[in-house]
């Protein structure tokens, strides 16, 4: 939104109005017991989902709704007021949550008038309305890989394992995200209109302790809790309340008497790692480089481990040095890489930060955000594109291992890599500004795309591509949304929903501008609801509760694994030419699928009526060999694919197994001799199912290493063939 968005809004009204909104809600809480409070808070929330089951699936709640338990506890912690000791009635609960929608509106609005770049407004905002960014399916993963290398140090210092560190946080994940609590709850009587007693409220908050649930020690415990009143200097008006990192952020659990309590699990799961590392430097101050040591290793190792599992016959090199040219001067120096990554011709460079993005919010420190946006995306795409250049300069680059202080052992040459992608990765969750920061001064202007991305989000990757044809086709189409200025999207997660919906989604939503007169710019909705219901899906499935499980099955039917929607022949082909592993069969894929739908759904028509054919006339005395080429016209190519022929066959035939044979048929069928053709063979069996499948690229090098009087026979056998042929072509 601009900077003269809502100018009929007053800003210092607005600021009176969260002033106002503050002193109802503090007022309303100051009548009760801050624990009974927060457990009534969770009850509501708990049957307000209950009503909406698919809202809660989703994760489509209010804001106010899903920050209430947040701002409580942290109003509490930062708040020196004294507190009754009883419970609030229905009412007073029902006007707690109408204030709360009223400060959160007017905050919104405040965010969105404020003189603020659109870049800081839209992470405050962000970061005001949003948590629970990493999929509970993926917390025993994360968190036991974030963790582990630091097990001595948690052991040494706090008597725990990094091991009863990761359970015991599954343990409350557990705890607070199943039916337990509503157990429990009904077992005490309660429903949405009955009004428990004080001494239920406080039997039900013993559900939240931290110390029960986990089994941790109490001193840890401790060391991530807040007491009520300990934080009473921590905002210094009623507006950074709201425009302010809330106290919880450093510490998740909330301390009343000598117990502690845990409400909020996603402020738990999104700071957890950060709280754990800040603990360990608080306790014992001389650990600090040691900490640091062991945070590069781990974000020079943990992107690459989930990049195999996603492209496992990639080449990967790690920690690589090469020179390129430094400073004013232009002298050749060396220069550091985090990694590289090669699949056939396509490479993607990697750089990792493990540094922390600034725990403040961008209204109450825009430098310290700034800054740590610098750290974390401008400098390591610069480093990027240094070797990008570099690369471009000459077509290769020699890459090094470093062996000392001034020795360097090469590696090995890289060239042939016709598609380059930058990959900034962070250990921090970036998500609620690495979607919108490609499109920034963070990001210099160049040929080079870029891909910013938490681990979190990178974790979800695996888990939706098991194909390497179909993610490398995905990195092709996002660096095409990259640099299309129509595309502003809220979330990394819906980049790849809008990969599903459209495929080439940047000339998708290039055309929907180009159909209107100063357009502006595009509101694009959310793409990212199938990826959400299937992983809260998952997440039930990892629970092992079969009846929590068909209970949603009956109530919003069973979830499937978001794809891109393909004719089924089409698919059948790409998912083919994936499993022989071979690079350039892969390829060939990937050039498959930047084919728009029109024309896969005419290639699928040609593999299905084609292929009856075929098997019909399998046993009879007639030679059919099927096929068809794509892109062959040369007044109407697509750049980015080359001349593609395919050629359907039975399984049995023996052009699957004579090379010699092979190289002679495509040689007399290719459409061209003067440019490289990828003729796919496709063996369809008995069944109409595809069961081999080889693709070899002909070329001109080919037609003039045959002898002349080959040559001079090959080129009548083509006139021939060429006569008698009937190559399906498509408009």
């Amino acid at each position: 939104m601009s900077k003269n968005a809502l100018p009929f809004m007053d800003i210092t009204k607005l600021e009176g109005n969260i002033e106002n909104s503050l002193k109802k809600i503090r007022r309303t809480t100051s009548k009760a017991d801050p624990l009974i409070t927060m457990v009534q808070l969770h009850v509501l929330k708990l049957f307000n989902h209950l009503g909406d089951i698919e809202a809660s699936v989703h994760g489509d709640i209010k804001p106010f709704e899903n920050k209430m338990l947040d701002i409580t506890q942290s109003l509490i912690v930062s708040s020196n007021e004294k507190t009754g000791t009883g419970y609030l009635d229905k009412d007073e609960v029902t006007e707690y949550m109408e204030e709360l929608e009223s400060l959160y509106t007017s905050a919104a609005i405040y965010v969105n008038i404020a003189q603020k770049d659109d870049l800081i407004k839209y992470s405050q905002g962000m970061q005001m309305n949003v948590s629970g960014t990493l999929y509970p399916f993926f917390e025993k993963d994360h968190f036991t890989d974030m963790l582990s290398p630091y097990t001595d140090l948690f052991n040494e210092i706090f008597g725990i394992t990094s091991f009863d560190l990761v359970e015991g946080l599954l343990a409350i994940s557990r705890h607070l995200r199943t039916m337990g609590f509503m157990e429990i709850l009904l077992d005490s009587g309660a429903s949405p209109e009955e009004e428990l007693s004080k001494e239920v409220f406080l039997n039900l908050a013993e559900y939240f302790n931290v110390e029960s649930i986990t089994r941790w020690p109490k001193e840890f415990i401790k060391e991530l809790s807040l007491q009520q009143g300990e934080c009473k200097e921590f905002y210094e008006s009623d507006l950074q309340v709201m425009i302010k990192e809330p106290p919880i952020k450093y510490k998740p659990f909330i301390g009343i008497g000598d117990k502690y309590y845990c409400f909020s699990i996603n402020n738990l799961i999104d700071n957890f790692y950060r709280t754990v590392l800040r603990a360990l430097r608080r306790k014992k101050g001389s650990v600090t480089n040691k900490v640091n040591d062991i945070q590069k290793d781990l974000s020079e190792e943990l992107p690459f481990k989930l990049f195999k599992t996603i492209l496992p016959t990639a080449r990967t090199y790690r920690n690589i040095y090469y020179k390129a040219p430094v400073g004013a001067n232009g002298k050749n120096e060396w220069c550091e890489c985090d990694g590289i990554i090669l699949f056939d011709d396509v490479m993607i460079i990697i750089e990792v930060k493990g540094g922390a993005l600034s725990p403040v919010s961008p209204f109450s420190d825009e430098e310290a955000y700034k800054k740590s946006l610098n750290d974390l995306a401008k400098n390591p795409y610069e480093q990027s594109v240094r070797l990008y250049k570099e690369y471009m300069r000459g077509g290769k680059i020699e890459i090094y291992q470093k062996e000392s202080k001034k020795r360097y052992k090469l590696i090995t040459a890289i060239e042939s890599s016709n598609f380059i992608q930058a990959c900034c990765v962070t250990l921090d969750d970036f998500n609620e500004i690495a979607s919108q920061i490609e499109k920034t001064e963070f990001i210099q202007d160049s040929d080079l795309p870029v891909w910013c991305i938490s681990i979190n989000d990178l974790r979800v990757y695996p888990e939706l591509f098991d194909s390497p044809s179909l993610f490398l086709n995905y990195l092709y189409q996002r660096s095409h949304a990259t640099k299309n200025p129509y595309i502003k999207l809220n979330d990394e997660l819906d980049h790849i929903g809008m990969y599903f919906a459209y495929n080439d989604y940047s000339t998708r939503i290039s055309e929907i501008a180009n159909e209107e007169e100063d357009i502006g710019e595009i509101y694009i909705a959310s793409h990212r609801e199938e990826i959400d219901v299937y992983m809260a899906r998952k997440i039930n499935s990892s629970l092992d509760d079969d009846e929590e499980a068909s209970f949603l099955d009956l109530l919003i039917g069973s979830a499937q694994k978001p794809k891109q929607e393909m004719e089924f022949m089409f698919e059948q082909l790409i998912n083919l030419l994936d499993s022989t592993g071979d690079d350039i069969c892969i390829r060939a894929a990937r050039y498959l699928l930047l084919l728009d739908s029109n024309t896969r759904d005419n290639l699928s028509e040609f593999l299905t009526s084609r292929g009856k054919k075929l098997l019909e006339f399998r046993r009879r005395k007639v030679i059919l060999t099927p096929y068809m080429a794509l892109n062959y016209k040369k007044g109407d190519r697509i750049r980015d694919l080359p001349v593609i022929s395919i050629f359907l066959l039975h399984t049995s035939n023996k052009l699957f197994k004579d090379v010699v044979q092979r190289k002679r048929f495509l040689l007399e069928r290719v459409v061209y001799e003067d440019e490289s053709t990828y003729c796919i063979l496709v063996g369809i069996n008995n069944n109409k199912e595809f069961k081999k499948v080889i693709t070899q690229i002909i070329g001109p090098e080919q037609f003039q290493a045959l002898p002349e009087s080959a040559y001079n026979q090959l080129k009548i056998n083509r006139e021939r063939i060429s006569k008698s042929r009937n190559i399906q072509e498509f408009e």
